[in-house]
């Protein structure tokens, strides 16, 4: 069901986007979609476009998305990142995407900042530049220069190009609605998702003041690490339009001649690239989503200044966890281990494991035997799962996609600087750091209760739901045909399933407990007999517990 409010409202802009797809040969989407008839447009006005010219049709839709605008470049560099929703030819055309675009004139920047500050810019900077140090979709920067002589640049966004913004995304919206309504593409991808991830991550990129909050966390979490400089954030000369850091100095990591000028160790160079995505992830769980080249400097003494941090991804315990165990399982050549953490991950439902799906997953293992690490590329490696999980139909959530992303474009920037970069190598002790800290007694105590509640929300629920279905069954809602023999084995198994779950439950508080009186044993330096005795029963306890728990399990199974 198409908003007719909105179909008013934004006609135009609907018409400029059909005769765009159909002048770049996309005539037929036009017609699937039934936006010829929406726009009233009549049929022989738009066969009389032009011909599409002689490119292929992923050539064809990156022109197209530039004919379209800021919004639908940044819909192509999205999807540039995800080869687990397109095949590759379309990765690549639209890997081409850049937000190469003309700046806009200084004096409009100067008007902007003076509304948005209420202030004349000779009262907020000593000094500003109007001519912008560069150029993209969304804005420009400027240098300048506060009136205590501190060097700085000013992020000012494209005038108007919020509300354009959110013309694209609402129709983008209807778009995908339509489409999964009426294409199986739509339905197989869930459009509508896609759809709502990326404006989601759109607007945040249009609100400089979150950009600056991300800024000010990075700069915080680095904070003891020397080799990394992240800019302050000027909060008195920044809002939701205007964005105002200190300015840093130095080369840039694609400026080869100047990288050789100031002598820099371009092996250590790449490895300080490498090393500070992977503390982002493993350490942090909250990483910088789009380090672009473009975004790094480096100065005469090695430190690596970061900018623009206006894509941001986060990874919580559970997910990083999870990636862990699947990068173990990879190396160790296991496939049901890989299968195990894919489920974890949320990328395959245990019913959708199908033998092919098993058979392209061993292949890909067998590429890790007898191989040494220093020999395999983590970009390689990342596409070839990818193209796995394109070819079952396997859909990445939005954070993970934007790891795999992160992850592909550093090992590139870093094998640029260094050709002989061991990826893997480097990798190594964050990941193992990352697995102890999963088996810290502290974490997995916290894990115990966070299970022990949901068990508990589950017994807690069951009677409910129990009631719930007798209510039913009562009403004539639900009906169930079957033999007195039959309805004793589901009554049976009902409460054999409630014995397991009060079983678990018991196992469940038994393991806290266990995990709590360990740690405050060791942190609170207990001696004697009695804690060895408590801990010893806590123990004998939970193994018993356990035991329990197996049987009744393997009994429920037979």
């Amino acid at each position: 069901m198409w908003p007719l409010v909105r179909q008013a409202r934004y006609l135009g802009r609907y018409r400029e986007i059909a005769q765009v797809l159909v002048g770049h040969g996309f005539g037929y989407l036009v017609e699937q979609l039934g936006l010829v008839s929406l726009l009233s447009l009549p049929r022989r006005i738009v066969l009389r476009v032009p011909p599409p010219p002689p490119l292929g049709t992923a050539a064809r839709l990156r022109d197209a998305l530039v004919a379209l605008g800021p919004t639908f470049v940044k819909l192509g560099q999205a999807l540039s990142t995800r080869p687990d929703l397109l095949p590759h030819e379309f990765i690549v055309e639209l890997g081409k995407l850049q937000d190469t675009v003309p700046s806009f004139p200084g004096e409009q920047a100067v008007t902007l900042i003076e509304q948005s500050f209420g202030r004349p810019i000779a009262a907020l900077f000593a000094h500003f530049e109007l001519t912008p140090l560069a150029a993209a979709s969304l804005g420009q920067v400027h240098a300048a220069r506060l009136h205590d002589g501190t060097e700085v640049v000013v992020k000012v966004q494209r005038p108007d190009i919020a509300a354009r913004i959110n013309t694209d995304l609402a129709i983008l919206a209807d778009l995908a609605a339509l489409a999964e309504e009426r294409l199986e593409i739509g339905r197989q991808y869930n459009l509508v998702e896609l759809a709502w991830e990326f404006a989601a991550t759109l607007r945040a990129e249009l609100d400089y003041k979150r950009e600056g909050y991300n800024a000010d966390r990075f700069r915080h979490l680095f904070a003891e690490t020397p080799t990394v400089q992240i800019p302050i954030v000027y909060w008195e000369f920044t809002e939701a339009r205007v964005l105002t850091t200190e300015r840093l100095f130095g080369v840039k990591i694609t400026d080869e001649a100047g990288l050789e000028r100031e002598g820099i160790d371009r092996s250590r160079l790449a490895r300080n690239c490498l090393e500070i995505v992977l503390h982002e992830i493993f350490s942090f769980g909250f990483f910088h989503s789009d380090p672009h080249p473009g975004n790094f400097f480096v100065r005469s003494d090695g430190v690596l200044g970061v900018v623009d941090f206006g894509q941001v991804g986060s990874l919580d315990r559970q997910t990083t966890q999870s990636l862990l165990l699947l990068l173990a399982a990879l190396v160790n050549h296991d496939t049901p281990e890989t299968l195990r953490a894919m489920e974890r991950l949320g990328l395959v439902a245990r019913r959708d494991i199908t033998p092919r799906l098993r058979r392209d997953l061993e292949r890909f293992t067998e590429g890790f035997v007898d191989r040494p690490l220093c020999d395999i590329s983590a970009r390689d490696t990342i596409n070839e799962l990818l193209a796995i999980f394109h070819r079952h139909d396997i859909r990445l959530p939005g954070p993970l996609a934007m790891l795999l992303k992160t992850l592909v474009i550093m090992e590139g920037v870093g094998l640029q600087l260094d050709p002989s970069l061991d990826v893997f190598g480097i990798a190594r002790p964050y990941v193992q750091q990352a697995m102890a800290d999963q088996l810290n007694p502290a974490t997995i105590g916290t894990q115990a209760l966070r299970e022990g509640r949901s068990l508990g929300e589950v017994a807690l629920e069951l009677p409910h739901q129990l009631g719930d279905l007798l209510d039913r069954l009562n009403d004539g809602a639900l009906r169930v045909r079957t033999e007195e023999q039959e309805l004793r084995r589901v009554a049976g198994a009902l409460i054999g399933a409630a014995n397991r779950v009060a079983i678990a439950l018991v196992l469940a508080a038994m393991l806290l407990a266990l995990a709590v009186l360990t740690i405050a044993a060791g942190v609170g330096g207990w001696s004697g007999l009695v804690p060895f005795l408590l801990l010893a029963l806590l123990g004998a306890g939970t193994v018993v517990t356990g035991l329990a728990l197996l049987v009744a399990v393997l009994r429920g199974r037979e």
